[in-house]
């Protein structure tokens, strides 16, 4: 993958605006490193109703949210002032700062009622119906989603049609994603509470926590956020209408595995028994998503096409003080800005095998494997090592040619130091020297010590107001009772 010399000159003579934004996940831990007990701080106002600051999954599972920012270094300090003013309403709770659970203890993870509106039952529903599907074990990891858009008027001058354009992204960023994972996964071991009673092929790294020896990211992995329901069909982005179509599909035809879980208006348990209950159920690495709006995602995407891609595999990383720093920042901007500038051929069946086969590598044996590169080349395979090293050289190359070498140089100087010593191994070798997982994460999670910026405060606390106003407004706005919303829902998409 390479940049082409004309998608470069167009992009020079654009605009050049990119907005980002980003979703942190953290669950809340003890002192200890136990999975908080607490109930979700009323301090924060209404979760799902608060735009900044709400909940994933279950009560100690945290979600941070920031608008989009054009400079990567506003987006940074909006990210770590609202972390520590959520760390400020916690009370001696921990945002655990890493990607595997703290020590498991299911009757802590408890899902609320997300309120008494259609829609804020609806949320609660989709939990319960995860919950029965996949277990909470697999829904209490936690990592980050980057979002990212380009303006009109770059994709204008690639001369490309907005959602080929987008798409054309998530291609190549399926075929580098293995590599990235070396650079940026760092949740190779987990506490042996989060593997009992499955059926998984993990080691013992000491008494407390298991691993495998050269993972990246057991998140990422077949052990972590994974469905073997949608690993049967790969999502090859080769077009919008193929992309809706399965999405169709996956919702609207019943799968065998989750016909079992009661879908009764009087005994409710999932909000259907497809592949997926909502577009939001779909667990690919990249995900392009329309306009944020009252209307479904599907509906929004077939309508008026695609506005942002979401990337959604990212592990927190533990040596950054709030699990994401702005050099992880400027790589993902990066990595997407060099999968935008290449030219980007569709999908085919072998390729899709090898895609699929090179992230289960990465995740599971990143630190030192091989990924295919075809199944036809004198050479099929190449060692991950070089392969990043060369990721790492061509997105310098591309800042050369941007004229932004100066602005990302910090950035490549320390992703050729993951790329000797991947953020996964140093993760093992100090577990080893703390002699474990718990007292290494626990000393990464303190709580920070900086003054917020005062009006960042006032505008998280006017947030945390506004979200209980809405929660009242919500009450009044249902004209049905929730069987009918249910079935209107389902009716959406057919």
């Amino acid at each position: 993958m390479s940049p082409s010399k004309n998608r470069v000159k167009a992009f020079l003579s654009s605009n050049k605006k990119i907005t980002k934004g980003l979703e942190k996940e953290n669950l809340r831990s003890d002192s200890d490193g136990k999975i908080s007990n607490k109930k979700y701080p009323s301090a924060l106002g209404k979760f799902y109703f608060n735009n900044h600051v709400t909940l994933d999954y279950s009560e100690p599972h945290l979600e941070l949210v920031t608008p989009v920012f054009e400079d990567n270094t506003q987006l940074i300090i909006f990210l770590k002032n609202l972390h520590r003013f959520v760390e400020s309403k916690i009370g001696d709770d921990l945002l655990w700062n890493y990607s595997m659970p703290p020590k498991f203890k299911k009757k802590f993870i408890n899902i609320p009622p997300f309120g008494e509106s259609n829609m804020s039952k609806l949320a609660y529903l989709y939990r319960v119906g995860l919950r029965n599907r996949y277990g909470d074990k697999m829904q209490s990891t936690a990592g980050i989603h980057f979002n990212i858009s380009f303006s009109k008027d770059i994709i204008e001058k690639l001369g490309l049609d907005k959602n080929e354009f987008y798409l054309g992204i998530c291609r190549n960023f399926l075929r580098v994603f293995p590599i990235a994972l070396r650079l940026t996964g760092c949740s190779p071991i987990t506490h042996k509470s989060f593997v009992k009673g499955r059926n998984l092929q993990v080691e013992k790294l000491n008494q407390d926590d298991c691993y495998l020896p050269n993972a990246t990211s057991l998140r990422v992995s077949r052990l972590g956020y994974y469905s073997d329901q949608q690993e049967e069909k790969f999502i090859t982005f080769n077009g919008l209408n193929e992309y809706l179509g399965l999405i169709k599909e996956y919702i609207n035809c019943p799968n065998e595995k989750f016909s079992e879980i009661s879908t009764d208006l009087n005994n409710l348990e999932q909000i259907n028994n497809g592949t997926i209950q909502t577009e939001s159920e779909l667990y690919n690495h990249i995900r392009p998503k329309g306009a944020q709006t009252d209307k479904r995602q599907y509906i929004e995407l077939k309508n008026n096409g695609i506005e942002y891609l979401e990337i959604r595999s990212i592990d927190l990383n533990p040596y950054s003080e709030i699990g994401i720093s702005k050099i992880d920042i400027e790589f993902w901007e990066a990595l997407v800005i060099l999968c935008a500038l290449s030219e980007s051929p569709k999908i085919e069946e072998d390729e899709a095998l090898i895609i699929k086969e090179n992230i289960r590598r990465a995740s599971e044996s990143g630190q030192d494997c091989y990924l295919i590169d075809s199944f036809d080349s004198q050479k099929g395979e190449h060692k991950i090592s070089d392969l990043s090293e060369k990721l790492i050289s061509d997105i310098y190359k591309l800042c050369l040619d941007l004229g932004v070498e100066d602005k990302y140089e910090k950035m490549i100087r320390e992703f050729e130091n993951r790329n000797k010593n991947p953020l996964s191994t140093r993760l093992i070798d100090d577990v080893n020297k703390n002699r474990g997982l718990f007292k290494t994460v626990l000393n990464l999670s303190e709580h920070q010590k900086f003054e917020m910026e005062n009006n960042l405060v006032k505008s998280f606390e006017k947030e945390v107001n506004l979200s209980r106003i809405r929660y009242e407004e919500s009450l009044q706005t249902d004209q049905i009772n929730f069987s009918e919303f249910i079935i209107r829902y389902r009716e959406e998409i057919r």
